[in-house]
C-alpha cells in the first residue's frame, strides 16, 4: 500500500462540495483522514476574488500516481467541476496529489501557509 496526500479546495457551493468529496475519497481510498478547513484567499492570477475552503486528506491506495490523478480529476467532474464554471472563477472541487509516499508533487503548493498548517496534522 502507498501512502498519499491529496490537497483539495473549493470556492463554489463550499461545504456541499466538501461533503460530497470527502465521501468520494473515502470510498475510493482506504483509511482516509481528512484535515481541519481553513478558509484562505485566492492565490495567483484568479478569476474570482471568492475565498477558498482547503483542506488534505491522506490515505492509502494500490494505485500509482498516474490512476491516482486520473481518479481525482473524475472526481472534480463528479463534484460538478465544468470548463465553464472555472472560466467564471468557480472552482467546484480542486483535487491534487501533494505527496505519493516520500514523493512530493506540486512543490510551489508546499510553500504556501496553509499546507505548511495541514500538513503537520499526518506527519509522523
Amino acid at each position: 500500500m502507498h501512502r498519499i496526500i491529496l490537497s483539495i479546495g473549493t470556492n463554489f457551493n463550499r461545504e456541499s462540495n466538501a461533503k460530497l468529496v470527502k465521501e468520494i475519497i473515502s470510498e475510493a481510498f482506504h483509511k482516509v483522514q481528512f484535515s481541519e478547513e481553513l478558509l484562505t484567499n485566492p492565490v495567483g492570477d484568479v478569476l474570482s476574488d471568492k475565498k477558498y475552503l482547503n483542506f488534505l486528506a491522506c490515505g492509502f491506495t494500490e494505485d500509482e500516481p498516474e490512476q491516482i490523478v486520473a481518479k481525482t480529476k473524475q472526481m472534480e467532474t463528479q463534484c460538478g467541476n465544468t470548463e465553464f464554471l472555472r472560466n467564471e472563477g468557480k472552482i467546484a472541487i480542486d483535487i491534487d496529489l501533494l505527496k505519493y509516499n516520500d514523493q512530493r508533487f506540486h512543490e510551489s503548493d508546499w510553500s504556501r501557509d496553509y499546507v505548511k498548517k495541514l500538513i503537520k496534522q499526518f506527519e509522523e
